[in-house]
């Protein structure tokens, strides 16, 4: 009987543990509730470029033309023929820059500094040197090509003061006559026997050589003072028809031509032709120096001269425009460069450049 009771009364305590009183209370979930945490993307591979070596632009110091390495080369000036009776020229449309002045009795002559002899085929007609012919190839450091020469010009005068210098680089075809040729078809054809004389890319190249020249620099090549660019930013007055007047009556043209972008240039009511190539001169640049042009006799004439040092104004045609300048040429073995009014440097437009030197007090530049 006790313990019938006693297992009555461990039933009755179990179902009253068991029971769902209001009292009841549910134990919280102990799972963690914080959001699960999204994993970050996994990010591409980079591919790290190859180390290379910065491209290093080089530029052609007479025409602006880029190349893959520094041109060393030495320039040769030839001194052209420009009397109306000795035209077409031949050659000339392979300068990269033509300087135009007048001698004396109103002709002019150009000299056309080539960095390329083998572009060119016959060159000429070749006239006699003048002393501002010999300054000017100087400030290329380039070999003169010429047929003879005033006096002043012969004794390697160079400059207005009588100023000389040793070593006279030239070839001159009255002391080496090989390294020219006469035209004798000209000459049958009724041009004068002074208007027959060329010279060519071959003999050129064998007399730089025979007489010893150097024909290349160390570095980075000679300083012609220039700098070019594609778009020069050249901003002036309208300028489309553009004519350079020089002492006397003679004057040479130029017109734009929109499609090329460059000035074609005209002489004595005509096209100034390269017969050779068979097309008209054109330039990219047009510059016009404006200096002290006067005249000392020698032995036979007298002969012009130009002060072509110091400093003086001029004008920059390119682009269809028109804007003053400053010439600059400090020493005598010095190149020209050029800056507007302000001092900032002239860039030239890449390409060809023509350079007339006209005398302050009666030539000069119009425009339309």
């Amino acid at each position: 009987m006790k313990r019938f009771m006693c297992l009555a009364l461990a039933l009755c305590l179990l179902l009253c543990g068991c029971g769902g009183g209001a009292d009841e209370t549910t134990v919280p979930s102990t799972a963690d509730t914080t959001p699960a945490t999204t994993a970050e993307p996994t990010a591409e591979p980079t591919t790290v470029p190859e180390t290379t070596e910065p491209v290093i632009l080089y530029y052609h110091p007479l025409n602006g033309q880029q190349l893959e390495e520094p041109w060393t080369g030495r320039a040769t000036a030839v001194v052209i023929n420009n009397i109306r009776a000795a035209l077409p020229h031949y050659g000339t449309s392979g300068a990269d820059i033509i300087y135009e002045l007048e001698t004396e009795s109103g002709i002019t002559r150009m000299l056309a500094v080539y960095s390329d002899l083998s572009t060119v085929d016959s060159i000429g007609p070749v006239r006699s040197a003048r002393t501002f012919f010999n300054n000017i190839a100087l400030s290329h450091d380039a070999v003169l090509i010429h047929c003879g020469g005033s006096d002043f010009a012969l004794n390697a005068h160079y400059s207005e003061n009588g100023d000389s210098i040793s070593n006279w680089a030239h070839i001159n075809e009255q002391t080496n006559g090989s390294y020219f040729f006469r035209d004798r078809a000209r000459y049958s054809s009724g041009y004068a026997w002074e208007h027959t004389l060329f010279t060519n890319s071959e003999k050129l190249l064998q007399g730089l050589s025979d007489k010893g020249y150097n024909t290349t620099y160390e570095g980075d090549g000679y300083d012609h003072g220039l700098s070019f660019a594609e778009d020069p930013g050249v901003t002036g007055t309208s300028a489309t028809s553009v004519t350079v007047k020089f002492r006397n009556s003679k004057t040479t043209s130029f017109k734009f031509d929109i499609e090329s972008g460059l000035y074609k240039a005209s002489q004595y009511g005509s096209a100034m032709m390269d017969a050779g190539a068979d097309v008209q001169l054109s330039f990219r640049n047009v510059i016009v120096i404006s200096t002290e042009q006067f005249f000392r006799s020698d032995a036979y004439y007298s002969r012009s001269f130009y002060t072509l040092s110091g400093s003086g104004k001029g004008h920059l045609v390119c682009d269809g425009q028109i804007v003053p300048i400053i010439w600059h040429r400090d020493a005598l073995r010095g190149s020209f460069s050029y800056t507007y009014e302000d001092g900032t440097p002239v860039t030239l437009g890449v390409g060809k450049t023509y350079v007339g030197v006209v005398d302050s007090s009666h030539g000069g530049v119009t425009f339309e």
